[in-house]
């Protein structure tokens, strides 16, 4: 469909009514070049003095719209991804849980809102804290059936679980060796 602009462009630069702008536009798809020669092909342009101009124009104005065009699809294809990926976030989850029971389990979408925004200060140190008290955590959602970064928090949570036990057999020898020496 043509726009009142294009379709005055031409009007003006090919020195015809606005119907026959309309027409030859709608014709055309849109193409201002292609207007303009079928116009000159119909016969109903007024010079061609005046139509040499026009068309150097219109293939002027064509690149404008050539390039107006990959903009707005580069624009497109960007929001497209961008709605894909917010989808994906709300129907897959991030899961707490302890015992093999769910503690919580949040949208993806908004747990990597808190991520950037509270993620050095709040998300980040509870969530190693959480290891320590046995919980784990992972995602789950029909993209995350059978994955390895599952596999990987389950690695890291078991890690984090035997390096707590270390520091606390540590601490339980360091406790004994102190009471050892207040007795002595």
């Amino acid at each position: 469909m043509a726009t009142y602009e294009q379709v005055e462009k031409l009007r003006l630069a090919a020195g015809v009514s606005f119907k026959d702008a309309k027409e030859a536009l709608e014709k055309t798809d849109g193409d201002m070049l292609e207007a303009v020669l079928l116009l000159e092909k119909e016969g109903k342009v007024n010079s061609s003095e005046q139509t040499q101009r026009s068309s150097s124009t219109f293939q002027e104005t064509s690149q404008e719209e050539k390039t107006q065009s990959k903009n707005d699809d580069t624009l497109s294809r960007f929001v497209d991804w961008l709605k894909h990926v917010l989808h994906l976030g709300n129907i897959n989850d991030f899961v707490v849980y302890k015992s093999d029971k769910d503690v919580i389990a949040i949208p993806l979408t908004i747990f990597v809102v808190l991520l950037i925004l509270a993620a050095v200060w709040v998300v980040f140190p509870l969530m190693i804290i959480g290891l320590f008290f046995g919980y784990r955590y992972r995602f789950a959602g029909p993209n995350f059936t059978d994955n390895k970064v599952n596999r990987s928090m389950d690695i890291v949570s078991d890690a984090t679980l035997k390096a707590g036990a270390i520091v606390k057999e540590s601490v339980e020898s360091i406790s004994k060796e102190f009471k050892k020496d207040e007795q002595s």
